[in-house]
């Protein structure tokens, strides 16, 4: 599906004139849950934007600095019972002007992810309806089957290969297990995702064999879970987050391509096998290029979501050539929980509350992501869409209401109104409704 959409958006792409100065608003994705609308904004470049809200009639203005409009853009599934139309313009000194109309009154955030030369920049905006209304789609979305979002978790090293050995005799390769087990466990408690494993045990788990199993499974996310090391400063601490970088991808590609007529080799679902170097290479550029900008995005989330919890070393996140992250078609991330180096960084990783806290933060960072970028054809991107916006959670044993309320990243609070619970009692086999939106 990324390669499709790619693929499609290229075409479109290289149809249109493109000015070198200024910025292309590339598409407009909308998402509702409850009263509330998010919609976002993907453009090819950072821009200065302003955004305000205007009465007779109700309406939204969000102002795009030196930004030109893609003619591939669609509004037709931009409208519901809140939102009449979205439509655009020329706004001040060469702005271009989006003007979202709408029904009523409303309050608005908005925040900004910015891009680089491998991805998009995004502007965010989540709309509230001020009368607590549900807002309905004017578009209802099919009832099909639809799947889990699948995602690979990959604790490093094992085996043969212990991993960085703490001043006090840990192994990074048991305790980034005992992290990935308990991420697998929490993501598996959810209804709309499923999580696997490359090893289990203390097993040896070749490079390429890791990144394979996340394509095998034609998973949708593959999250390498390590602790780093740094042997000459041992009050060194914090996490950091690695992406592919471009000469990685590079060198991947011309490896993959050279050996895509042995391999019977596929990107996504397009084989290229018998297929001229020309459309192979282009293929393989697209689906890269793709890729890294979804690894760089959600690994954003995630470095966000553990800098909540505890140090982060690097505040950006990093790119490195490393073979695991190397899949030209699975979004993937390497997660450097912290120095195993430190004596006491290594006791807190030893430590089973410190472990659960990197498996709760990890997994806000992930479904926030796909909040944002929602796989189609999944029971994440159908609870969004759909008309109650929620999703039902049976209550198993050992669960409490709020470590339901971090599985799905809500506050306990509301968990407890939207079920008109009093106090924190739940009992076994009771069906929890669940606000997918936060």
């Amino acid at each position: 599906m990324l390669i499709k959409r790619l693929g499609l958006f290229f075409i479109l792409y290289c149809m249109t004139t493109h000015s070198w100065s200024a910025a292309l608003l590339k598409d407009i994705r909308m998402a509702t849950q409850n009263n509330q609308v998010r919609m976002v904004l993907d453009l090819d470049s950072n821009v200065n934007n302003r955004i305000f809200t205007l009465e007779k009639p109700y309406r939204m203005v969000i102002d795009l600095q030196n930004t030109k409009l893609s003619p591939s853009i669609e509004t037709k599934d931009l409208q519901n019972n809140l939102i009449r139309n979205v439509r655009f313009g020329k706004g001040g000194k060469g702005a271009l002007r989006v003007v979202i109309d709408l029904e009523e009154a409303v309050k608005f955030e908005h925040f900004s992810i910015p891009g680089n030369r491998t991805k998009n920049s995004r502007i965010v905006l989540d709309i509230t309806r001020i009368n607590g209304a549900s807002i309905a789609s004017k578009n209802p979305i099919s009832q099909k089957m639809s799947r889990d979002i699948k995602i690979v978790i990959d604790p490093g090293h094992g085996g043969k290969d212990p991993g960085a050995i703490g001043p006090n005799g840990t192994w990074e390769s048991v305790v980034v297990l005992a992290v990935s087990k308990r991420l697998v466990e929490r993501i598996n408690k959810t209804q709309d995702m499923r999580a696997y494993l490359t090893r289990s045990g203390d097993s040896f788990v070749p490079l390429r064999d890791r990144m394979e199993i996340a394509r095998e499974r034609k998973a949708d996310l593959f999250v390498s879970i390590h602790a780093d090391a740094l042997d000459n400063n041992p009050r060194v601490r914090g996490a950091s987050i690695y992406t592919l970088s471009d000469k990685g991808a590079v060198d991947e590609a011309s490896k993959r391509l050279a050996k895509r007529e042995n391999e019977n080799f596929s990107i996504g679902d397009v084989s290229l096998s018998g297929k001229n170097d020309s459309f192979a290479s282009l293929m393989m550029d697209l689906s890269q290029g793709a890729t890294n900008e979804a690894s760089m995005e959600v690994g954003e989330f995630v470095l966000k979501e553990l800098a909540s919890i505890g140090t982060v070393r690097k505040k950006k996140v990093q790119q490195s050539g490393l073979l695991v992250l190397k899949s030209p078609d699975v979004p993937s991330i390497l997660i450097e929980t912290t120095y195993i180096s430190n004596p006491d960084e290594e006791k807190k990783l030893k430590d089973k509350g410190f472990q659960d806290k990197l498996a709760v933060a990890i997994l806000r960072g992930i479904r926030n992501y796909f909040l944002v970028n929602p796989p189609q054809g999944t029971k994440f991107a159908k609870n969004l869409l759909n008309k109650s916006k929620t999703i039902n959670y049976t209550v198993r044993r050992g669960d409490t209401l709020s470590e339901i309320a971090d599985l799905y990243n809500i506050n306990l609070s509301m968990l407890q109104s939207f079920n008109q619970i009093k106090g924190s009692t739940i009992r076994i086999g009771q069906t929890l409704r669940i606000p997918l939106y936060q």
